[in-house]
This record gives structure tokens, sequence and C-alpha cells, in this order.
């Protein structure tokens, strides 16, 4: 009997309401995707080491930039150096569209998205991200219905 496994996304941000509002933006792929939230890079990084040889890695790892101990930047710098993560999709979040920003993203093998204004703006950001992780999560996501989400 095979058993199904979430995809995890794991995204990192110091702002509460943005954790909540990611959250809610991903509920229409709630069957298929489970987003875990830290609040720090610390945090990120801990999580991520935590995470044994069997287990599966996040299909996507969104980070904000600006965040207290460790940010977005300097965890994407400790994931690329590190041989088991250089490989995860990694998007900058950022409510700067800055050139250098998406700059630094690039070189370090990285997508980079700025925070949306508002709610439907998230909901279409939330299929960028989906278009972030490799073939086969993109292929077995699952969109609820707006009946499936009540």
């Amino acid at each position: 009997m095979s058993v199904f496994t979430k995809n995890v996304i794991l995204y990192a941000d110091d702002d509460q309401d943005d954790l909540m509002l990611i959250k809610d933006a991903f509920k229409k792929y709630s069957s298929s995707i489970e987003v875990v939230t830290v609040e720090n890079g610390n945090e990120a990084l801990r999580y991520l080491n935590s995470l044994s040889h069997v287990d599966s890695l996040p299909c996507l790892v969104i980070l904000d930039i600006n965040m207290p101990l460790l940010n977005g930047k300097e965890v994407l710098k400790e994931l690329r150096n590190n041989a088991r993560f250089k490989k995860v999709p990694v998007v900058l979040f950022s409510t700067s569209s800055n050139y250098y920003e998406k700059k630094f993203a690039e070189n370090y093998n990285a997508g980079f998205i700025a925070k949306p204004m508002g709610m439907d703006e998230l909901e279409k950001i939330t299929d960028k991200f989906i278009e972030q992780c490799g073939d086969e999560v993109r292929n077995g996501v699952h969109v609820k219905t707006s009946d499936e989400q009540n």
C-alpha cells in the first residue's frame, strides 16, 4: 500500500501577518502541499538540518529577505554551500523589487518574487511559487475547488 505524503514548502518570515497570508493563499493546494512556517533564518536552517536523510526535502524554500538573526540572503548562501540543500528550489520574497536583490537571487540560483499588495495578487503569486518546484511536484499538485476548500 502506497502512503501519499504531501510536498512541503518551507516559508521563513518574521511578519506574522505575512506567514498567515501565505498559509491561507496555499489552501487551494492543501491536498498536495503543506506549508511549514518559521519566523527567522535560524529556524529555517534548524528545520532543514533536522530532516533525516530519509525525509523528503522541501519542494521549495521561500525566504523573506529582511529577517532578524539571519536574513534570507544569508540563509540562501548557507543552503547553496551545503551539498544536501544545493539543489532545493529557493525563492527570495521581499517588499522590495530592487535590481540588486534580484541579481543576488540569480547569482545564487534562486528565484525572486516581490511581495504583493493584496490577496488577489497573493493568490497569483502562489502559482508562481508552485512553478519554482520540480516537474514532479508541479504535475502532482491538485488545486482544490472552492467547494472543496470550505
